[in-house]
């Protein structure tokens, strides 16, 4: 099982991030942000620390659902990167068994869910997990009864124990979840990637390869930069690009944002001001498809000065160059390694997505 330490609760992500207007006049709301989850975590933390003890922390991020229960004494942990549901508790095989069945049907729909809140999620008719997981038998898993059984079945026949640093006794059963678990969450939001897809202009395996990469399809999806839902869009930067576009005031909401087909067609609207606006001028389709991906994560301003401080020049320059070398500087030269690794990541995402159409 992961653990995230205090000091490292949530990666500092500037995912779809303003561009070379970046500035001055979203730092009071964006340290608002901050300084509020700050509060919220620390507030989380202890009472983790309290419970688990030090260096047991776990939290909700990008690609991890995390949700406690029995006053933070039962926890359900989803890595949607590794496929692997952990379900543990240090009071009883009853609450155990409790957290597994909601767990395995809880839905789609992140508003109104706190995950720094103690408490049980809604059952679902229509649990997210389904397809996703399989029970002992080797069915799906779409009701209570089902879950239920196979809760049983877990905590019978494959429950294990560790001991905390503090001394306390955890139960716990570990999930694997099928071998395809990323395709069959990406098939969930096809019908508004596609959607997107159309009204923005863009390729779907772009789209796909790029809310694989920012969330791995986990509509909970949280960062420490605020950023939010299966695109990962931050309200008071890329967010406020986007209202303006489309004549709104102000920045989009969290339930907008939790929001699975407003998320995906914001993360597109966004992706087509960096394609038509912020680097328009890039005359190579590919060079500017690389030029895109890096920009949604580290904005549009740090990818051009990558080639020279003065935007036209640098636009200039990649019109010199080559998609390759455009794509190989952009792995190298840019100066934050989370960008370098970032375009990388989505590229390999996104042919994957096309070999697979």
């Amino acid at each position: 099982m992961k653990k995230y330490f205090v000091l490292a609760i949530i990666p500092f992500l500037f995912a779809c991030g303003s561009s070379n207007k970046a500035s001055n006049q979203f730092d009071e709301a964006f340290v608002k942000d901050t300084r509020g989850l700050d509060i919220l975590t620390g507030q989380f933390s202890h009472n983790i620390d309290r419970i688990w003890g030090v260096n047991e922390l776990l939290v909700a991020s990008r690609k991890d659902y995390v949700k406690y229960t029995d006053r933070y004494h039962t926890r359900s942990h989803v890595s949607f990167d590794e496929g692997l549901i952990t379900i543990e508790t240090q009071t009883d095989t009853a609450r155990l068994h409790n957290a597994i069945v909601h767990t395995l049907l809880m839905g789609s729909d992140a508003n109104g869910i706190d995950l720094f809140a103690d408490g049980d999620v809604p059952i679902s008719s229509r649990p997210f997990l389904m397809g996703q997981v399989v029970d002992h038998l080797g069915a799906s898993i779409p009701n209570v009864s089902v879950a239920s059984n196979f809760a049983t079945y877990l905590v019978q026949n494959k429950l294990q124990t560790r001991r905390l640093a503090n001394g306390n006794m955890v139960q716990f059963v570990s999930i694997p979840m099928i071998a395809n678990h990323v395709a069959v969450r990406a098939q969930k939001y096809l019908p508004m990637i596609r959607t997107a897809a159309r009204r923005y202009g863009l390729d779907e395996s772009l789209i796909l390869g790029i809310m694989e990469t920012e969330s791995s399809f986990n509509p909970y999806a949280i960062s420490y930069a605020n950023a939010m839902g299966l695109m990962q869009v931050v309200p008071h930067t890329a967010g406020r690009d986007i209202f303006r576009e489309k004549g709104m005031a102000g920045q989009p909401s969290k339930s907008y944002l939790f929001d699975p087909a407003k998320n995906i067609d914001a993360g597109a609207h966004y992706l087509w001001i960096l394609q038509n606006k912020y680097l328009d001028g890039i005359t190579n389709p590919t060079s500017k498809r690389f030029a895109m991906i890096s920009a949604y994560n580290s904005g549009a301003g740090a990818v051009l000065r990558v080639f020279d401080a003065d935007r036209f020049a640098a636009i200039d320059a990649i019109n010199r160059l080559y998609p390759e070398q455009v794509y190989r500087i952009l792995t190298t030269a840019h100066p934050s390694s989370q960008a370098r690794n970032y375009l990388i990541k989505v590229d390999k995402a996104q042919k994957s997505y096309r070999v697979r159409r």
